[in-house]
């Protein structure tokens, strides 16, 4: 439950889901949804990079 709670403040502090003012739940939805593809797509990208250089490291020694 902490992982995802802190997931949770990331997203709304980083990504302004504190302040979703949308008419529609469809918008509201669509703009939750382009923002976890965001931060998935990002951590992603992060953590293979962190391992392209491990194994560099490995390598390296």
């Amino acid at each position: 439950r902490t992982a995802v709670e802190r997931v949770n403040a990331y997203l709304k502090e980083f990504f302004g889901l504190n302040h979703v003012r949308h008419r529609t739940g469809k918008k509201a939805r669509l703009h939750f949804q382009l923002v976890t593809l965001v931060y998935n797509a990002s951590r992603l990208a992060t953590d293979r990079i962190k391992k392209m250089k491990a194994e560099q490291m490995s390598k390296a020694a």
